[in-house]
């Protein structure tokens, strides 16, 4: 009797300890990070002050040159945007506040992206209540449609190492705009989910539209162009 009661204790140790390390692998793999992500967060702040800056400059000029009749282009490049993102760059500049705050909750900490020629990856890290600070990445091809809609065709999503549910992510994106107040509707190519953005109109009647038709992605290099109609 004590023989098999000691059995059914070592079993139950055992089963204990493959539990914990199981845990402390699955914990791990979710902080698991991106090296693009890693590298970005050990950035110069004095340079990243600086190339944030230079990309909300760029930022007002372009939306002020989309505001009036007239072809207009701009390019950003992975380090302007993640000097931006960097925490406490979201001071305004000459006056424009980007209300990049008003985009990114509280419990999204540090993002930063990485940019080639097949799409966008963010990445940052999440707070969550059950299992602490995961690591969150996604890729994104971005594309144009013909009725003047920029798309999101989501590609993957991982918590750490470990794949997450695209129709989750595709569900939070929507509502992130939805509270943005900016116009989107969901699609699918090819089982991958799709983020359709309709571009607004500008204008103090909203009498002009924008019309994007260049939307170019290289290494470390975003590239947008178009040009501004009256209606």
């Amino acid at each position: 009797m004590r023989r098999l009661l000691k059995i059914l204790l070592s079993a139950i140790a055992v089963l204990l300890l493959l539990a914990v390390l199981a845990a402390v692998i699955f914990l791990r793999a979710l902080r698991q990070a991106p090296e693009f992500y890693q590298a970005a967060l050990k950035g110069d702040p004095a340079r990243q002050k600086a190339l944030g800056r230079e990309m909300q400059m760029r930022s007002v000029e372009l939306a002020s040159h989309a505001q009036v009749t007239g072809r207009w282009q701009q390019t950003f490049t992975a380090e302007q945007i993640n000097g931006w993102l960097a925490a406490g760059r979201f001071e305004s500049v000459d006056g424009a506040s980007p209300e990049a705050r008003a985009w990114i909750p509280d419990s999204v900490i540090e993002p930063r992206v990485a940019i080639d020629p097949d799409g966008v990856t963010l990445a940052c890290r999440f707070a969550t209540a059950m299992a602490g600070e995961v690591v969150l990445s996604l890729q994104v091809e971005p594309f144009l449609t013909e009725e003047n809609e920029i798309g999101l065709r989501i590609r993957k999503a991982r918590a750490g190492a470990i794949p997450a549910p695209l129709d989750v992510v595709l569900n939070r994106i929507s509502e992130a705009l939805r509270q943005a107040n900016c116009p989107a509707r969901a699609s699918q190519i090819d089982g991958d989910p799709v983020v359709l953005i309709t571009l607004p109109s500008v204008g103090k009647q909203g009498e002009l539209t924008i019309h994007l038709d260049t939307l170019r992605l290289s290494d470390g290099k975003l590239e947008v162009a178009g040009t501004t109609k009256r209606r």
